[in-house]
């Protein structure tokens, strides 16, 4: 397997590396982030939950799907929300969407997030409700998400990670995806 990945200790950042299929893009080719590291970041398996409280469960696919996406989004580091056009175009436009108000779904996966305290709660508190077909078209747009800006951070790959294991997704396939959509977002 390749290394896709290629991190400035300096920043912990990542940018996509070593891909065979960006040698004609020198653009797109192992540079460094520039972006200077952030003030605050949500320790990964760390909840905020209060330990008297009960887990977080996530019953409704569609508030599940909502939230996985969410805690994609919220992985980011570097941009804010607002800033994930990706993220949003989900939200409006995937099937599994259809009939339920958008703003309202990504008002309540914003809830979700703050009550599972970190991405990887989250996922944990939504994967019960998604269905088995439903997860690889999901971990596809969860990729989508984490690749919009160009840059991977330490808490996206971390997420990235956690999703292939959570959702089943091979390596192989996985891969497959990420190569497909960072050449997709190059336009």
């Amino acid at each position: 397997m390749q290394k896709f990945f290629h991190g400035e200790p300096a920043t912990g950042y990542f940018r996509l590396a070593n891909l065979p299929f960006l040698e004609k893009v020198p653009t797109l080719r192992a540079t460094y982030s520039k972006h200077p590291p952030m003030k605050s970041t949500v320790d990964f398996f760390r909840s905020s939950v209060a330990a008297d409280s009960s887990p977080l469960r996530i019953t409704d696919e569609a508030e599940s799907c909502a939230a996985v996406l969410m805690a994609c989004l919220r992985a980011n580091e570097l941009d804010g929300d607002e800033e994930n056009a990706t993220f949003y175009t989900a939200i409006k436009s995937r099937n599994i969407f259809k009939g339920r108000d958008g703003a309202a779904l990504i008002e309540t996966a914003g809830q979700y997030y703050r009550q599972a305290g970190s991405p990887v709660a989250l996922i944990d508190a939504a994967i019960g409700a998604i269905r088995e077909q439903t997860r690889l078209p999901l971990f596809y747009h969860c990729l989508d998400v984490i690749l919009a800006d160009g840059v991977v951070t330490p808490q996206e790959h971390k997420v990235f990670q956690y999703l292939k294991g959570k959702f089943k997704v091979d390596d192989d396939t996985a891969w497959k995806a990420l190569e497909l959509l960072v050449v997709k977002n190059q336009l």
